[in-house]
């Protein structure tokens, strides 16, 4: 990179010095947007809108409301995805309301019939689907910490989560998924307000949909250009 740098500083003197002048050059950082992972950059292509769906087949219990947890999971997909430059996210929301005669679910939405919908009636080029296909929770004993027994108990969450990217004009397809675990001690509950299962949950499914987000809409580049900011 640093090599890069100062062939244009070079080629920038040596273009000064044709018009008869002494350039005087100051090095100017800014951020660039970055390109998508190079795996992913072939079902981008031609891509102008893409959906968003967070699905599960999970029944909501009291301690744990699944839909709430991937609510908030799909509108943070959506504000990651709106970094990517051209391109138009379709939220979950619109989605199921333009199309609320269908039951969305992991083996629903990659039907053919279901595609051409989404590309017919919404304009949706590709589709993002999250799908959390398992989850299980349990209480466990913490081990021991330096300095002896630990009486705290934990709870155990593992899950299985899948995510994919399909070109709905060419039906290619990516897939990124795997089970994943997070355990965390028990925290005090006031009054009954048991919220830590769907902090936790989130937690665990942040981690995965991070990956996934830096390779289709990665943060921007810091880049360095010389200009020259000598009068004519």
């Amino acid at each position: 990179m640093i090599y890069n740098h100062k062939i244009i500083f070079f080629i920038a003197l040596v273009l000064s010095a044709c018009y008869g002048r002494t350039a005087k050059l100051e090095q100017v950082e800014f951020r660039a947007p970055s390109q998508p992972s190079i795996i992913l950059q072939p079902l981008l292509k031609n891509v102008d809108h893409i959906g968003v769906l967070c699905l599960s087949n999970i029944e909501p219990t009291r301690e744990l409301d699944i839909e709430k947890v991937l609510a908030l999971l799909s509108n943070a997909t959506l504000r990651s995805l709106n970094k990517l430059k051209d391109i138009t996210i379709v939220s979950q929301d619109e989605i199921l309301w333009k199309l609320s005669d269908i039951s969305f679910d992991s083996t629903s939405v990659y039907q053919d019939k279901i595609q051409s919908r989404l590309r017919d009636e919404l304009d949706i080029d590709a589709v993002v689907v999250i799908e959390l296909r398992e989850l299980q929770t349990r209480i466990m004993p913490l081990p021991p910490t330096s300095y002896g027994m630990n009486t705290n108990s934990g709870i155990d969450m593992s899950l299985d989560l899948n995510i994919s990217l399909t070109n709905l004009h060419t039906n290619e397809s990516w897939k990124q998924g795997g089970k994943q675990r997070n355990v965390e001690a028990v925290r005090f509950q006031l009054l009954g307000n048991n919220k830590q299962g769907e902090s936790q949950l989130l937690m665990s499914l942040s981690r995965p949909m991070q990956r996934f987000i830096y390779q289709i809409a990665p943060p921007p580049e810091t880049q360095h250009r010389y200009f020259d900011l000598g009068k004519n």
